[in-house]
């Protein structure tokens, strides 16, 4: 994924067009319908692997899955669990 943005950077600062950027990258709504899993849902799960409040929640992609990236403080360190939008399974978490 590195590569793909640094070769987007790359080509614009050269003024060459690589893709469009909707080919590159999905919307939100694109996203939210693969999703079959709710946020609310995904937020239990993702609380229950790391207990905490949850501070922030993004939707995207990660290794090609939909996902929910979900940032939990315990009081002493935020936590990143990511949460697969269409199994409702902890797919990792940093």
């Amino acid at each position: 994924m590195k590569k793909a943005i640094i070769s987007v950077g790359v080509a614009l600062m050269l003024g060459t067009a690589v893709a469009p950027a909707s080919a590159m990258f999905e919307s939100d709504r694109a996203l939210s319908e693969k999703a079959t899993v709710s946020m609310v849902d995904a937020i239990k799960t993702a609380e229950a692997a790391k207990p905490g409040k949850t501070v922030e929640v993004d939707m995207g992609k990660d290794d090609g899955r939909v996902v929910y990236k979900i940032e939990i403080v315990d009081g002493k360190k935020t936590h990143k669990v990511y949460v697969d939008a269409v199994t409702g399974k902890i797919h990792e978490i940093k």
